[in-house]
């Protein structure tokens, strides 16, 4: 997972441990450096965190500016992890559900969700999820990412990799894994719309 950071005044990123990118402010770029070498300029009208998750860096920090995201992880990087996972050379087959914001939801127009998540709780039954799926014969690793924030139509909110060792041992697992996270993660969603706002658990239970 990518782990973002801000560097302010003395601090140092000398004891993180993995690929490090510092990013700076230039204007009409973001300037990324590795090992004090600039190594690209990415424009600001793009993602810079998906390039640097997709590119494999571990952290990426900040020099003296805000970024309001805390972790960020993409399908490539999440794929690129489990094809490295223990007894991989044995799997054949990867199943994906990517979940992502719809533009209509009830006849109402979104202009936006809103995602928040209970921390000290969330990662422990990501954890607790994905060493379930492993259970199923022929599920080597698994692997959940869900963003929190504001995403807005057509962007990405949810990630679940399935790895086996064939086709046939990956679907059912990917299908009970999605239900588990919708059952069992502690997040909530507010669906914004042009008229209005509303959390999702209210209105099932209209």
């Amino acid at each position: 997972m990518l782990t973002v950071k801000i560097l302010r005044g003395l601090d140092s990123i000398e004891d993180l441990d993995g690929r490090v990118a510092v990013v700076k402010d230039a204007s009409e770029f973001y300037d990324v450096y590795e090992n004090d070498v600039k190594i690209l300029s990415v424009r600001k009208d793009l993602n810079v965190l998906e390039i640097l998750a997709d590119l494999g860096f571990d952290y990426a920090v900040f020099a003296d500016f805000d970024l309001d995201v805390d972790e960020y992880e993409t399908l490539k990087s999440l794929i690129r992890k489990v094809k490295s996972a223990k007894d991989s050379e044995r799997c054949g087959a990867i199943a994906i559900f990517l979940g992502f914001v719809k533009k209509i939801s009830d006849g109402k127009e979104v202009v936006r969700l809103e995602f928040e998540r209970f921390d000290e709780l969330y990662w422990q039954r990501v954890r607790e999820i994905e060493e379930q799926m492993k259970r199923y014969e022929g599920v080597v690793d698994v692997k959940i990412y869900h963003r929190v924030g504001t995403l807005r139509p057509g962007e990405d909110i949810m990630y679940v990799i399935v790895m086996g060792e064939s086709r046939k041992s990956v679907y059912k697992p990917l299908e009970e894994c999605v239900e588990l996270i919708k059952g069992k993660l502690p997040i909530w969603k507010k669906e914004v719309y042009k008229n209005g706002a509303i959390w999702v658990h209210d209105k099932h239970r209209r």
